[in-house]
């Protein structure tokens, strides 16, 4: 079982672009002055980047943990989980209902 589709588009493309203001400083810049420097500053951006990498590796982890104790394959909802993160959680729980 999945998320929707939706999931993946909001939550990896938040992702995606703080990816992109990390290895792009010049974009950064660039976004940033074109909506009158509403964004965060450039260190912040870092860490958002670096929090959602350790908040997605404790829910797949987490996943992992369900998935052995419910009986389900584990490396689909570590994977999935990983990419998606709280959405598959829901999803696992959703599964057994």
């Amino acid at each position: 079982m999945r998320p929707h589709w939706l999931w993946f588009v909001v939550l990896d493309g938040g992702i995606w672009l703080l990816i992109q203001f990390v290895i792009s400083p010049g974009l950064y810049e660039r976004v940033r002055s074109r909506s009158g420097d509403r964004l965060p500053p450039h260190g912040a951006i870092w860490g958002l980047l670096a929090g959602t990498a350790v908040i997605h590796t404790g829910e797949a982890i987490v996943a992992g943990r369900m998935a052995t104790r419910r009986g389900l394959p584990r490396r689909p909802w570590v994977i999935q989980t990983f990419v998606v993160g709280f959405p598959s959680l829901r999803a696992m729980r959703r599964q057994e209902g």
